[in-house]
């Protein structure tokens, strides 16, 4: 099989188009679980708030799945550990695999490898064509790495893709750990960071498009002061995000409304602006949603009327 290193110095063009060029060109990050060794040969102290991170930083707009121990199976029946999973992670015999299906929604990217091991496996992706030749062929490896050398017990690393790993809609893949011949190495689990595909678009289709006017009577009414915070249910629940039309009106001073996700602090977002006393303005906003379909309108400075319609959703 074809062996694909990962460069953690390069930085793919899709990554930067993404921005995520400076996180995915970093080194992969390695200490040790509290109470062992680090990497460096010093000793760790015994579990505490200071102890810091085992793994590397999360890269921002990556989604992530876990896979344990657990959902690993072995190259050959009898392989794998059992009775002591749960203390020495996933094993196979000397020079074989443990593998386990990477569920991801094709067009989805994988930029990110996050492993807790034993010993020092080799962390693998490797796809299979649903349309098989005959005979058929066994899965092609579409990336490999060695995880960092531990000094001693079980660790953790973060490995980061220079060239991200395509899941194609005509492929199935699976995530493997090829165990050396050294012995006593096995794997705890791992988390896989990936871009989702590509959001579609639904227009809104209902009767009313309008779904705030803090003019009219109702749970919101009155303007919206100055840092106030309100939670405003779009009626979009299991979609990703919404676009919507805001408007300010009856402003005073000078001022702004953010948009964000319910359920979230306001991340220092404006989503719209205004310089004076009585203006009515209006703004396209595309916005995150909670998972309930709900966003928070914040407000700026000075307060004003906000009225909201609802233009489609992304899923």
């Amino acid at each position: 099989m074809s062996e694909i290193q990962s460069d953690r110095e390069g930085v793919s063009r899709r990554s930067v188009l993404l921005g995520l060029g400076a996180a995915a060109g970093a080194a992969a990050a390695v200490s040790a679980f509290p109470g062992q060794a680090s990497a460096a040969g010093g000793a760790l102290p015994a579990w505490s708030s200071d102890v810091p991170e085992a793994l590397g930083a999360a890269i921002s707009g990556l989604s992530y799945i876990g896979i344990d121990a657990q959902q690993f199976f072995p190259s050959e029946p009898g392989d794998r550990v059992g009775p002591d999973i749960d203390t020495t992670g996933a094993k196979g015999l000397n020079g074989t695999r443990i593998w386990a299906g990477l569920p991801l929604p094709a067009g989805s990217t994988v930029h990110q490898m996050n492993v807790g091991y034993i010993g020092q496996p080799i962390a693998e992706i490797s796809k299979r064509l649903i349309t098989q030749p005959n005979p058929a062929q066994i899965p092609n490896q579409v990336f490999q790495q060695t995880l960092p050398p531990p000094v001693a017990g079980p660790f953790s690393a973060t490995l980061n893709l220079s060239t991200p790993v395509v899941i194609e809609r005509e492929s199935t893949y699976t995530v493997s750990f090829f165990i050396p011949s050294l012995g006593g190495a096995g794997v705890f689990g791992c988390s896989i960071g990936y871009l989702p595909p590509t959001q579609s678009f639904f227009p809104f289709s209902g009767p009313t498009p309008r779904v705030l006017d803090t003019r009219e009577p109702g749970p919101h009414t009155g303007k919206l002061a100055p840092g106030q915070e309100r939670l405003i249910d779009l009626g979009f629940a299991g979609a990703r995000s919404a676009v919507i039309n805001l408007t300010v009106t009856e402003t005073v001073g000078g001022g702004f409304v953010a948009v964000f996700a319910g359920g979230i602090q306001w991340p220092g977002n404006s989503s719209i602006n205004w310089s004076a006393t009585n203006q009515n303005i209006a703004n396209g906003v595309i916005t995150a949603l909670d998972a309930n379909g709900r966003i928070t309108i914040r407000g700026g400075a000075n307060p004003t009327h906000v009225v909201i319609d609802r233009i489609g959703f992304m899923i």
